[in-house]
């Protein structure tokens, strides 16, 4: 079975986004499933941040619990539809904007950040 890629979006990718891209990785790391899963990242639907360092607040809740955190913000991308097999957005707003950007027959699954 092929790894699974997973893309984490929110607004600008400098709080929840990259706050969940960080502790899915750590999750994954500490549960030895590096080899179920390929890239795990996480971007913004808007370009506000590109470039940037996660919010400290962000940065300080991950430190605390001593999970890195060393994600740049960085805007959804029409490729990240192929190259992701889930994408999820952390509210209901960002799932309309990744469910509209979509490319007919891309084979990411959009879904919200908490729904199995």
């Amino acid at each position: 079975m092929a790894p699974v890629s997973v893309l984490f979006a929110c607004t600008g990718n400098i709080c929840r986004s990259p706050m969940a891209e960080a502790v899915f990785a750590d999750l994954v790391k500490r549960n030895g499933l590096e080899s179920s899963f390929g890239k795990i990242d996480s971007c913004g639907t808007i370009g506000y941040h590109v470039g940037e360092e996660a919010d400290e607040r962000t940065l300080a809740v991950c430190n605390r619990k001593g999970i890195p955190c060393v994600s740049r913000a960085r805007r959804l991308k029409e490729r990240d539809f192929e190259e992701f097999d889930y994408i999820f957005g952390m509210d209901s707003g960002h799932v309309n904007h990744l469910k509209a950007r979509k490319p007919r027959n891309s084979k990411a699954k959009i879904m919200l950040f908490g729904d199995v």
